[in-house]
This record gives C-alpha cells, sequence and structure tokens, in this order.
C-alpha cells in the first residue's frame, strides 16, 4: 500500500527510504505492506499511523501497479487519501517533505512509484470528440466538460484553430495527433502517436515535443515500443467490443490487465468504457478511461 497524501496548499507527502532496505535512499509514497485478510484502506491507515503518525485515515483507489524488479516483483496500490488528522512526521526516522505537484520529476523514485508521479499530472477520463460532429457542436461540448477530471483528445480536429482554442478557453488539457509541430504551436498538454504514427517514431526516431508522448496501443509489441520512445502514458484496446471497430478482438479486462503488468506506463482503458468503469479499470492497472460515447457530454 502507498498513499497519495495532499495538504492544504496540494503539496503531495514523500519519504525517503532508508538505505539499507530494497531501492534505498530513493523518495517514495509512504505505506507498506499488507497484512493477510486485511482491506486494503485497512492497511493504508494502520502504515501511515505507523510510518507518519497519521490518524482518522480515509482513502479512495488511485492506481494499482504490478512492478517486477530484477531481484523483486511487487503489486502496490496507491490509494488517495481525502481525510486525516495529525500532522505527518517520520515516526521510524525517515526523512519526510512536502513536495509541489509540478516538482515530483525532479525526485528520484523507485520505478515501481514512476507511473504515478506522471498520473498525478492527468485526468482520470481522456475524451474524444465524435469525428461526425461539426465544428460549432464539438466547441459546444467541449464547454460542458470539467477541466479537473477530463482531458481531451482531438484526434481528428487536431488541426482546427477553433477547437484548439476553445480547450485553452476552458482550460482543458488537451492532445493532438501525431504532429509534434502542431503540437507545441498549439500549446497541446500532450502529443499522441496512432498506430502510424508509432510506426513512423520507429523508423524516425521520438517526435521533438517537450510535453507528454502518448501512444496507442492493442498489443505487447506496440507496449514495448512505446516504452522504448519514452512515452508517458498510453491507451490500450479495445476493452469491450466496439461498433466502430467491430473486428477487434476485446482484452477483457483480465487481458488489460495481463498486457499492462510490469509495464511502467500509464494507461487508460479504451474501448466500450464510460465513467462507471474507473473503479474496475483502476483495479486493473489502469489510472484512467477513455473514449467517445461513453465520455462525450449529450444533448
Amino acid at each position: 500500500m502507498a498513499g497519495i497524501i495532499p495538504d492544504a496548499d496540494d503539496r503531495l507527502c514523500l519519504s525517503r527510504r532508508p538505505d539499507h532496505k530494497h531501492q534505498g535512499g530513493l523518495w517514495e509514497f509512504p505505506g507498506g505492506k499488507v497484512e493477510p485478510g486485511e482491506a486494503l484502506d485497512h492497511a493504508l491507515a494502520r502504515e501511515l499511523h505507523e510510518e507518519l503518525g497519521l490518524d482518522g485515515v480515509r482513502s479512495i483507489p488511485f492506481l494499482t501497479v504490478r512492478h517486477r524488479y530484477p531481484d523483486l516483483a511487487v503489486t502496490l496500490h496507491f490509494r488517495e487519501v481525502t481525510a486525516y488528522t495529525g500532522v505527518a512526521h517520520g515516526r521510524e526516522g525517515q526523512p519526510v517533505e512536502w513536495v509541489p505537484r509540478a516538482e515530483l520529476s525532479a525526485r528520484a523514485f523507485p520505478e515501481a512509484n514512476r507511473p504515478v508521479a506522471v498520473a498525478l499530472r492527468l485526468p482520470p477520463e481522456w475524451v474524444i470528440p465524435p469525428e461526425e460532429l461539426d465544428e460549432t457542436a464539438v466547441v459546444e461540448g467541449l464547454a460542458r466538460l470539467d477541466p479537473a477530471s477530463q482531458g481531451v483528445y482531438l484526434r481528428g480536429w487536431s488541426g482546427h484553430p477553433a477547437v484548439t482554442a476553445a480547450c485553452r478557453a476552458r482550460g482543458l488539457r488537451f492532445w493532438v495527433r501525431d504532429d509534434a509541430g502542431l503540437a507545441r504551436r498549439e500549446g497541446a498538454f500532450g502529443l499522441h502517436l496512432s498506430g502510424e504514427g508509432l510506426a513512423r517514431a520507429q523508423r524516425e526516431g521520438a517526435p521533438a515535443f517537450e510535453g507528454l508522448l502518448s501512444v496507442a496501443c492493442h498489443d505487447a509489441g506496440q507496449i514495448d515500443a512505446a516504452r522504448a520512445l519514452g512515452a508517458d502514458m498510453a491507451t490500450l484496446s479495445p476493452v469491450r467490443a466496439t461498433p466502430t471497430h467491430p473486428e477487434a478482438a476485446p482484452l477483457g479486462w483480465d487481458g488489460f490487465d495481463e498486457l499492462v503488468a510490469g509495464n511502467p506506463l500509464v494507461f487508460y482503458a479504451l474501448g466500450g468504457v464510460g465513467p462507471e468503469d474507473l473503479a474496475t479499470a483502476r483495479a486493473h492497472g489502469a489510472y484512467g478511461v477513455a473514449g467517445i460515447r461513453g465520455l462525450w457530454p449529450r444533448g
């Protein structure tokens, strides 16, 4: 178990691992081992009391990471702490610091913690505007999205100035498809490589883009290619059968889980999923859900 613990200034609590332990000297999100038969929320509450002196800890699922080091396999259940009392301090002598979210990338984390540092910058819902709409309808739909919990993959709308301007005006984090130059000019939060874009990057090298790099994946080979490019996140699909790609065999949640295990990327589940599937997606290794019909505002 590990806790994502914010304070009133939206800083996050980190502790440093003892030098003599596995991955010693690195910073981590505080937590510890789950006892046999122990509920995950109870385990985190117990560990944060023992390690940091916090009481009344309440939490919700954030991300599950299954990672294999050369000498150890670990499953880490990260939970977002929503309430607690007390002042965090290292009860076992470990250094404890409160770190602004924007400075997390400067810290040295164990590899299994790194997807969490990326996910903390991301929305749990990744919305794809339908391509059959006209531009006016897309701009109107963007106005109904929540910038705090939803990001936008513009896909076929990437080159429409009115659409990108609407994202910026609304404060929506948005991704464009394949074109790093366009992403830089428009101030995109992310660049998303389609299958074609991924193949080109494998031939020519990773695109020159300083923002977040995302890749569309459907199998283990594409996940490996995304990692080789230094991608931060990936969509993995289809989880379920969809009318837009009826020929694609759905992964199912077990197949999704098997593919993401051990891969230090932030994954979004795509294909026949919606906001109601977020808890299930997180239980199977995803951070968020992505889609068109299940996420685009109706009416």
